[in-house]
């Protein structure tokens, strides 16, 4: 056996999980958290990657107690995609809450061999000794053993047997499972902060179209804090699709020329979420540049000085979103409050323009205090319960 201790600025548990890799007939991981960086990490991995390739297995499960947000589950159904029957994935889902699942190991199998990597590392670019942005890592340990003949095969059927038990007892469920992916969204609103400030960064200009960080989950409190929110007006015209604009589009909701799933769920003034949705976010061929609502559909309400049904929209991750809806009559108390953080509809002598803004949650509250709960990020003090 060999035990490591890893140091911020090592990728020791990476590159141990790529050296156990190499030339194996399969495996498997299962951890308590997971991020679209972790998961990045792990299949762009040489080793793990030529396995997949190869045709041989390997079973992913992840805990989706905290932490593993919508942005992790869409990351690996696309990797489920590309690698077709030689990846299975799965989400381990209980009901016996404060428990937390907690586990974090993976075993690759060769010639009758078995290589069991155990320790603390999440499936997060920290966990695994990756600096996300130059950020430091975490300190993590873990222990290599290579196992043969009985305690290769105590190890094996170790797994299998609780594999068997927990697909008996239905806590292995599939990515795209409503269960699974309400929890996702619930985890993708939690800021996370260690109540210290990080070293200042140099200022850049922002660049239009530059991409997010790859290490999403979890998010810190700074992360969102310029543009979490949207306010949108929505035109008569399609009720039920809602033109947000290019700039929304590309720089909020995140598609930059490369459509993709992102998940929305509505949550109503009386601050009830209704049911996730999968949502492909892509620009057609009249380039419009639109997103199915339709909660809009049915009743639109324009106000007595042409005031319009207002969106607003909140980024929990960088691919799932919050969003409510705000008619100018029949919800007028709720309407003028938060249409009084847009700028006037029209000015002398320009043409009529659906009004847009891009603010933060702390503003939306202050002018708007009814704002549903829901609607809007929470803040907890540290990463892990």
């Amino acid at each position: 056996m060999s035990f490591f201790f890893q140091q911020p600025g090592s990728a020791g548990l990476l590159d141990t999980l790529n050296d156990c890799s190499k030339d194996a007939e399969g495996g498997g991981g299962v951890f308590a958290f997971a991020s679209k960086g972790g998961v990045e990490a792990i299949f762009g991995l040489p080793n793990i990657s030529h396995m997949l390739k190869a045709g041989r297995p390997f079973h992913l499960i992840v805990g989706i107690d905290a932490i593993t947000n919508a942005e992790a589950l869409l990351s690996i159904g696309e990797k489920v995609s590309t690698h077709g029957k030689s990846l299975k994935a799965q989400v381990f889902l209980h009901d016996q809450a404060p428990s937390t699942f907690h586990p974090k190991f993976s075993w690759f199998q060769k010639q009758g061999r078995v290589s069991l990597i155990t320790g603390s590392g999440n499936l997060t670019e920290r966990g695994l000794g990756k600096q996300p942005g130059g950020q430091p890592a975490n300190w993590e340990a873990f222990s290599v053993q290579s196992l043969s003949g009985a305690d290769a095969s105590t190890v094996s059927k170790e797994i299998s047997a609780w594999l068997k038990a927990q697909g008996v007892a239905g806590t292995l469920l599939s990515l795209d499972d409503a269960r699974v992916v309400e929890k996702a969204i619930a985890n993708a609103r939690v800021r996370y902060s260690n109540g210290r400030k990080a070293a200042a960064k140099p200022k850049a200009k922002p660049q239009s179209g530059a991409q997010p960080p790859t290490d999403a989950a979890p998010a810190a409190a700074s992360d969102f804090d310029s543009n979490e929110v949207l306010i949108r007006e929505l035109p008569s015209t399609r009720v039920g699709q809602g033109d947000v604009g290019k700039t929304a589009l590309d720089e909020f909701f995140g598609h930059r020329g490369a459509d993709k799933y992102i998940f929305m769920q509505y949550v109503n003034l009386s601050d009830k979420p209704h049911s996730v949705r999968k949502v492909w976010l892509f620009v057609n061929a009249s380039q419009n540049y639109r997103l199915e609502l339709p909660e809009s559909k049915g009743n639109y309400e324009t106000g007595d000085h042409d005031e319009r049904m207002l969106l607003v929209a909140v980024k929990l991750d960088q691919r799932s979103f919050r969003y409510t809806i705000i008619r100018p009559k029949s919800e007028q108390a709720d309407y003028d409050k938060v249409s009084s953080l847009l700028d006037p509809a029209k000015k002398p002598g320009q043409r009529r323009l659906m009004r847009v803004l891009f603010t933060t949650s702390d503003d939306l509250r202050a002018a708007w205090p009814a704002v549903p709960g829901n609607l809007l990020p929470i803040r907890l003090p540290t990463a892990e319960p």
